[in-house]
């Protein structure tokens, strides 16, 4: 399928999504299959059986739809994976060694960040219904969707130590978005796990959490 520029050539329906993305704000998209990371259900499973997830039940109570899209929504064919970076302007550990200072975390500050990114969301599912057509959904961290696994698979990144998704280009500035719909679209390649024995984030966290399984 092809959308059609008013001053351009025909080109690639997958082409045109980004580039709506990119105008609508978003710093990084991707596309994955439904069906892409099927490994999701079974490390889930695990996570939930070593009780990992504490006190946060609904982890558990909807763990069958986590799974996979597809559990989720049986009629998803493609995801389409959205990041739009919430990067500080100024150093966020300037004020790391200042005991008596309270410091609110980067991605706290400022307006909700499900209005800003599922706006954002609500107005690119617009334009693709009204290009392409298909049914879709919009999800932005308020349903049973694993975001970072399916980033990894559209290609946004990997999933680091300190368990949030990592970037290349963005770092782990990045609030995950989530477009499922029922179009089949050409797919992304995936992105690789390149932490190798680097283990910064878990250095710098003032928890210092042990890696992940």
């Amino acid at each position: 399928m092809c959308y059609r520029s008013a001053v351009t050539a025909p080109f690639p329906i997958e082409d045109a999504i980004k580039a709506q993305a990119r105008a609508l704000g978003f710093a990084a998209c991707g596309i994955a299959r439904a069906d892409a990371a099927p490994e999701t259900a079974r490390r889930l499973r695990a996570w939930l059986a070593e009780g990992a997830h504490g006190d946060m039940l609904w982890m558990e109570e909807r763990a069958h739809q986590r799974g996979s899209p597809a559990a989720l929504w049986p009629d998803v064919r493609s995801v389409i994976m959205l990041g739009m970076s919430y990067a500080p302007a100024a150093d966020p550990l300037a004020l790391a060694d200042e005991s008596g200072v309270g410091r609110i975390s980067v991605y706290a500050q400022g307006q909700d960040y499900h209005d800003i990114v599922k706006k954002a969301l609500k107005a690119l599912a617009r334009w693709l219904v009204a290009e392409a057509g298909g049914a879709l959904k919009v999800f932005v961290d308020t349903a049973p969707v694993m975001e970072k696994p399916l980033a990894m698979a559209a290609g946004l990144g990997w999933q680091g130590k300190h368990t949030n998704l990592v970037s290349r280009e963005h770092g782990s500035w990045l609030l995950l978005g989530c477009l499922m719909t029922a179009l089949d679209l050409e797919p992304d390649a995936p992105s690789r796990d390149t932490c190798g024995s680097c283990d910064a984030c878990q250095t710098a966290c003032p928890t210092k959490n042990g890696p992940i399984s």
